[in-house]
C-alpha cells in the first residue's frame, strides 16, 4: 500500500482518508473490516504527516539572491509580532537565550 499512497496527489489522499473515517463513522462495516479500514487509514495518515512535516520545513527557509536557501528567520529575530513589542511569543525558528 505504501507504494499506492506516493503515486496518488496529497489531495486525493485526503480525500481517502476522509473516505475512511466517513466508512468507520458509519457503523456498517464488520469488525475485521473496521480493522482493516483503521490500519489503512492510521498508514495514510502517517504518510501524510510526514509529508506535511517536510513541507513546513521546505517553507520555513527561503532562497537568497545566489539561489541558496537561508532560514526565514536569523537566530535572535523576534518577528513574532511584527515589531510591536513582545507579548510573551517567541517564534519556534529563534534561538531561547533564557535555556
Amino acid at each position: 500500500m505504501a507504494s499506492e499512497i506516493k503515486k496518488q496527489s496529497f489531495e486525493s489522499r485526503i480525500a481517502d482518508l476522509e473516505a475512511i473515517v466517513n466508512h468507520l463513522q458509519g457503523g456498517q462495516l464488520t469488525l475485521d473490516d473496521s480493522i482493516k479500514e483503521f490500519k489503512q487509514g492510521m498508514e495514510l495518515a502517517q504518510t501524510l504527516q510526514k509529508e506535511l512535516d517536510q513541507a513546513q520545513a521546505t517553507l520555513a527557509q527561503l532562497v537568497d539572491e545566489n539561489g541558496n536557501l537561508q532560514p526565514a528567520e536569523e537566530v535572535g529575530d523576534d518577528l513574532s509580532n511584527n515589531g510591536v513589542q513582545n507579548q510573551g511569543y517567541h517564534s519556534e525558528f529563534t534561538k531561547n537565550e533564557e535555556n
